[in-house]
This record gives structure tokens, C-alpha cells and sequence, in this order.
């Protein structure tokens, strides 16, 4: 695995020009990654769709223990293992793991949350990031789809249900990413279109299915 602090040769290997601007479009992949992004999602979910906002910051603590956690943890020793080329996991087949364990998560999380009668909002979500999830690994196995965006469009778009203020800011915040992964090479732009689409379609297509537009 390259070194993590020698982006001049990380740069070159994607075939992107290494300098200032590839250290800022990789830092701004690692601010708006889809973990915190997933943890700000079920957040605006969890307290903004919920009539007491206090039990809603507690389902959300719990929603985001249940589906955060195991992901994160899972990612975090494959690739201390060495299972996959970098923390970008820029080789499309080496994602096919990760695909399979999250929606395995996700499906035994949200069926949990099912049967302890958790708000109707935050199952919506959840139901929607299985949907996304699904769509994106068979997708993935011959196309690389950007799940970058797709985690920043799945933001943006509960956002903008809940509070559209917020979703103005973090439909700004999804261009910024869409550049910062064109600019490392990580991605081509139809990659990163088609991220953003199926999450804006999903979320959509599920909170209509619930009710909830």
C-alpha cells in the first residue's frame, strides 16, 4: 500500500497532477466520505422527521451505532489486511466485498429497528440506503459508480426534504466533492453523475412509496 503522506506518487498512479490542488480535492474526499456523511444523514433523519426531537436524537444514536459501526470496522480491518489497494479501494472488483457486508448489515439493522417500532422516516432511509446499496453492487460489477456521491446526494436530498436550507448547502458541498473526485482521478464525471442520480432517485422513489412525500 502507498504511503499514506506521498501524494506526489499517489497522484501520478491515478494519472492525476500531483500539487497543491490534488492534496486539497483529497482532503475534501476525506472530510465528506460516506461514513460521516451516512452519521449526518441519519442525524437530519432522526431529529428533523421526528415530532419529539429528543426521542429522534436517540433512535438516531442508535440507528447510527447499529449501521455505522460494524461498516466502519469491517473497512478498517480488511484494509489493514491488505484486502484492497487504498482507502479509496480504487480497484472496482475489491469493492464487491464491502457491497455484500453492508447490505447484510443494513437488512438485519433495519429489520431490528422494524420490530422495535423505530420512526417511519428513519426506516424509509434505511430502506432506501438497501435499495441504493443493492443497485450499486450489481452496477459494480462492471461499472465503478462513485459512491462518494452517491452518499453526498443521499445527504443532500433528505436535507433538502427536511429543512431545504441545509439542502442548498449540501447540494454546494456535493459539486465541491464531484470536483475533489474528478480532480484525484478517482472517478470520470458520468461516474459521479450517475452516484448523485441514484441516490436523489432512491430516496426519492422509497419516502414516496412510504408516504412520507
Amino acid at each position: 500500500m502507498m504511503p499514506p503522506n506521498d501524494l506526489t506518487a499517489e497522484a501520478l498512479s491515478r494519472g492525476a497532477l500531483p500539487g497543491r490542488g490534488y492534496a486539497i480535492a483529497r482532503r475534501i474526499s476525506q472530510i465528506l466520505h460516506p461514513v460521516p456523511l451516512g452519521i449526518v444523514s441519519i442525524f437530519i433523519v432522526g431529529v428533523l422527521g421526528s415530532e419529539n426531537r429528543t426521542q429522534g436524537l436517540w433512535w438516531a444514536l442508535f440507528c447510527a451505532l447499529i449501521h455505522v459501526v460494524p461498516p466502519t470496522i469491517f473497512f478498517n480491518i480488511r484494509l489493514h489486511q491488505g484486502a484492497y489497494s487504498d482507502d479509496d479501494i480504487s480497484i472496482r472488483s475489491q469493492r464487491n466485498e464491502l457491497y455484500l457486508f453492508g447490505m447484510l448489515n443494513v437488512t438485519i439493522g433495519t429489520l431490528l429497528l422494524w420490530l422495535l417500532n423505530a420512526p417511519l422516516p428513519l426506516l424509509a432511509m434505511l430502506v432506501s440506503v438497501a435499495v441504493m446499496n443493492l443497485i450499486s453492487f450489481f452496477i459494480n460489477l462492471f461499472w465503478k459508480i462513485s459512491i462518494h456521491s452517491a452518499s453526498i446526494g443521499s445527504c443532500a436530498t433528505l436535507a433538502s426534504i427536511y429543512l431545504p436550507a441545509l439542502g442548498g448547502i449540501c447540494w454546494i458541498a456535493a459539486v465541491v466533492l464531484g470536483w475533489a473526485r474528478l480532480r484525484t482521478r478517482n472517478h470520470t464525471l458520468m461516474q459521479v453523475i450517475a452516484g448523485i442520480s441514484l441516490a436523489v432517485l432512491c430516496v426519492l422513489g422509497v419516502y414516496r412509496l412510504f408516504g412520507l412525500i
